[in-house]
This record gives structure tokens, C-alpha cells and sequence, in this order.
């Protein structure tokens, strides 16, 4: 086995500190509060000196995953659970059950690539993730991160999913977790409105997926309606996070010939609470 080169050895040892360091600032101090003391300036020294560089994951899945400091501010939403790899567990698993070696995965509403990269992972080199994101600083941490880790097959399109293809207005929030389609309404930490590149799913000239994660703030439905003909043809495994319209697409789905699993509890989704995750099958797939 090659030996680590002393120089290469040391960015490993100074990666885990600054991510222990960040983890411990997450873990001592709550994420309203440190995004307080963002808005305010406070962090500033903090973030100079702990957001340069890599951070790595340090557990789940993506284990060791690398990703780029400057863009995974420790005040955001789910930092926490994304550095130590316990974000959505329940979706990971699920694709780490649906797909495998060669399969394709689109990544809808992918923000910094979290799970873009562990799909990366399971999928391999003989398959292809595409990380579909409208938001520009976002897309290009998801290509920094791929780079990081040497995911060659991890592709990004910067564009946001919609029922039609066209230019439509995103609201951007400070935190780019919720970034979201106009449509979908304002929301209250919001900073700009922008106009960026809309593209239907049926638009999107890329291999058909085995699975398709959405995470689209409140857009579902809209993603859903641009999304027809690869429910059709391709019958991919679909998982999804609500935001309010569970009875819509629930009945949308069933409508397109798929059985809704609530992977978050025993209710029927359309039953269950606003931000439920639910898969969505083929009916009559035999594993499912």
C-alpha cells in the first residue's frame, strides 16, 4: 500500500481538525443563534478561519466525503446533520437500496450536492448522477465538490426544474436550502429575486434515471407536471419531499401509475405531516 506523503498527511490531519472544530461551534451553540451572530458581523473571524479549505464528512454513508468549507456555513438549516451524515437518513437509505453500479440518479434540487455526491458513490463510475440546481453559487460548489472527490460522472444543470421550459423567477434566501421557485411564494429571510434558466424535466436530454430525488421548496407539483413522458417511459423510483401538497401529489403520482410509500412513519402521506418524504414506485414492481 502507498504511503501518505507528509504533506498530504497534513492536509488530511488539518481537514479533520477545522471539520471537528466546526462541528464542536455547531454542537455548543444553536443555529439561530449563530446565524444571529452572522447577520450581525460576529462570525466573521470565526469564518475566515474555519470556512477555508475542505471539511469532510464524518458519518453515514457518504463517510469522508469532502466538501468545500466557504460553502457550508455553519448557521445553515441542516449543516449539522449533513456534516455528520445524518441529513435525511431515511432518503439515503432509500437510494442506497433503489440503485446501484451503472444506474442514473437525477439529483433535483441538489443545493451543495450532499446527496449528489453519496449517489455518485453508490452508482459508480459505470454511472451518472445529474445535479439539477437553478442557483449559481450552489451549482458551482456541487462541481468543486465532485472535483474534490474525483466524481467525474457527477454532472450539473444549472437550470430549475419547472413545468415548462422556459426563463423563470427564483427567490434566492440567505440560506440556499430554500431557494425556491417564485411561484411557490416569498419566504422571509429571502435577499434577491433572480431570473434564471427553467427547463421540464421531459426537456432534459440526459440518460433516463433509475431514481429521482426531489427537493424543490414547495414546487413539487410543478416539477411533477414538467416531468410526464420520463414517469412514462422511464419509470424511475421517485422520491420526494412534500411541502404542503400531499394529497396533490400523491394523487398526481397515483395517477402515473405508482404506489406512495411514506418513508418517514406508518401514515399514508397524504395523512402525514407537511415535509413527509415519500417514494414512489412503479405499481407492480416486483422488490418494490
Amino acid at each position: 500500500m502507498r504511503e501518505l506523503s507528509v504533506d498530504a498527511g497534513t492536509a488530511i490531519f488539518v481537514t479533520v481538525l477545522r471539520t471537528r472544530l466546526v462541528w464542536l461551534l455547531m454542537r455548543v451553540v444553536s443555529r439561530e443563534r449563530l446565524y444571529e451572530w452572522h447577520r450581525r458581523g460576529w462570525l466573521v473571524p470565526l469564518e475566515r478561519l474555519l470556512l477555508r479549505g475542505d471539511l469532510s464528512v464524518l458519518g453515514g454513508p457518504a463517510v469522508r466525503m469532502r466538501l468545500r468549507a466557504r460553502t457550508f456555513p455553519p448557521w445553515g438549516a441542516q449543516a449539522y446533520a449533513v456534516l455528520t451524515g445524518t441529513h435525511e437518513v431515511q432518503v439515503q437509505e432509500a437510494l442506497r437500496r433503489t440503485v446501484g453500479a451503472g444506474d442514473v440518479v437525477w439529483d433535483v434540487g441538489a443545493n451543495i450536492g450532499a446527496l449528489s455526491l453519496l449517489a455518485a458513490r453508490v452508482v459508480g463510475p459505470t454511472g451518472r448522477v445529474i445535479a439539477v440546481e437553478p442557483e449559481a453559487g450552489c451549482a458551482a460548489a456541487i462541481r468543486a465538490n465532485a472535483a474534490r472527490n474525483d466524481l467525474e460522472w457527477l454532472e450539473v444543470r444549472e437550470v430549475a426544474a419547472t413545468e415548462n421550459s422556459g426563463d423563470v423567477e427564483v427567490i434566492v434566501v440567505d440560506d440556499t436550502l430554500w431557494t425556491r421557485l417564485a411561484s411557490v411564494g416569498e419566504h422571509a429571510l429571502q435577499t434577491d429575486r433572480r431570473v434564471v434558466a427553467g427547463r421540464a424535466l421531459d426537456d432534459l436530454d440526459a440518460p433516463p434515471p433509475a431514481l429521482v430525488k426531489i427537493d424543490a421548496e414547495g414546487a413539487e407539483l410543478e416539477v411533477l407536471a414538467g416531468m410526464r413522458r420520463v414517469l412514462d417511459e422511464a419509470r424511475p423510483v421517485v422520491v420526494c419531499e412534500m411541502h404542503g401538497h400531499n394529497r396533490e401529489f400523491c394523487a398526481a403520482m397515483h395517477d402515473a401509475g405508482y404506489d406512495v410509500l411514506n418513508l418517514d412513519g406508518p401514515e399514508p402521506v397524504e395523512e402525514a405531516w407537511v415535509n413527509v418524504h415519500a417514494m414512489c414506485v412503479p405499481r407492480g414492481r416486483a422488490d418494490a
